[in-house]
C-alpha cells in the first residue's frame, strides 16, 4: 500500500515538477506570454501540454521520506529557473527587435507617436511593432515554436527533475546573453541611425552655409521619408538576420543545460 502511494505521489510531483518549467516558458515566449490571450487560456495549454510531456519524459527519482515543504519548494524554484532560462532565450531576440524599433521610431521624430502594442499591452512606437510583427511572423516561418518544444523536451534528458542548481558559469552565461538583447537592438537599427545622423549632420551644414533656408521645416519630411525607406532595408534584411539570432538562441540553451 505504501509503495502504491509513493508511486502516485512520484507521479504528481512530476507533473508538478513539468507544469512549473512548461508554464514558465509559456509565461516568456511571445504571443503566449503576452496580453492577447488571456493567462488562463495560456494555464490551460502549459497544463495540457504537461500531462502529455509527463509519460514521455523521465520520471522524477524523489525519496519521499526526507521530503518537506522546504524541499519541494527547492525543486520548485530550480524547474522555475530553466524555464526562466529556456523562456530567455527567445525573449531576448524579440526584446532586440522592439528595441531595434524604439530606436529608429526616435531618429525618425515618431518618439511620441505611439500606439498600445497588442502583444505587451503597453505603448510603444508604431515602428518597434511593425518589427515585432515582422519578427514574430519569421520566428514562426523558421519553426521557431517547433525548435522551442524541442529544446523543452531535450532539456528534461539533460536537466533530470531532480538535478540541482546551476553554478556560477550558467549565471555569467544568462547575463552575457541578456546583454545581446541590446547589441541585436543597434545593430539592427544601424541603417537607419549611420544615415540620419549624416542627413542631420548636412543640415547642420546647410543652416551654417545658407541662413536664409528654413531647414527646420524641410528636414522633418526628409528625416521621415528616408527613415520610412530604411525601415524597409531594415524588414529585407530581418530574414538573414532573424535567422542568426534563433540559432545563436540554440547554441546558448545548448551551452548553458549543462551547466546544472
Amino acid at each position: 500500500m505504501n509503495e502504491l502511494l509513493n508511486l502516485a505521489w512520484q507521479d504528481i510531483l512530476s507533473f508538478l515538477f513539468v507544469f512549473v518549467r512548461v508554464g514558465t516558458i509559456f509565461a516568456l515566449v511571445p504571443f503566449f506570454g503576452s496580453e492577447v490571450i488571456a493567462r488562463r487560456i495560456t494555464a490551460i495549454i502549459a497544463f495540457f501540454l504537461s500531462l502529455v510531456l509527463v509519460p514521455v519524459v523521465p520520471a522524477a527519482e524523489i525519496a519521499m521520506e526526507g521530503l518537506n515543504v522546504i524541499t519541494l519548494i527547492v525543486f520548485l524554484i530550480h524547474e522555475l529557473l530553466i524555464g526562466l532560462c529556456l523562456g530567455l532565450a527567445v525573449n531576448v531576440i524579440f526584446a532586440g527587435v522592439q528595441i531595434a524599433g524604439e530606436i529608429a521610431g526616435f531618429q525618425m521624430g515618431f518618439a511620441i507617436v505611439n500606439i498600445v502594442d497588442p502583444i505587451t499591452g503597453v505603448d510603444a512606437p508604431v515602428t518597434s511593432n511593425l518589427l515585432y510583427i515582422v519578427a514574430f511572423l519569421l520566428f514562426l516561418s523558421f519553426g521557431g515554436h517547433h525548435m522551442l518544444i524541442k529544446a523543452l523536451v531535450d532539456s528534461y534528458y539533460i536537466i533530470p527533475l531532480e538535478a540541482g542548481f546551476p553554478d556560477q558559469k550558467y549565471h555569467l552565461a544568462v547575463l552575457s546573453y541578456g546583454a545581446r538583447m541590446f547589441l541585436l537592438g543597434v545593430k539592427m537599427a544601424a541603417p537607419v541611425i549611420g544615415v540620419l545622423l549624416l542627413l542631420n549632420i548636412s543640415f547642420a551644414l546647410t543652416a551654417r552655409a545658407i541662413p536664409q533656408m528654413n531647414v527646420f521645416l524641410m528636414s522633418f519630411p526628409l528625416t521621415i521619408a528616408i527613415g520610412l525607406f530604411f525601415m524597409i532595408v531594415i524588414i529585407k534584411m530581418m530574414p538573414p538576420f532573424m535567422s542568426s539570432a534563433i540559432g545563436d538562441a540554440l547554441t546558448f540553451v545548448k551551452s548553458t543545460m549543462p551547466l546544472f
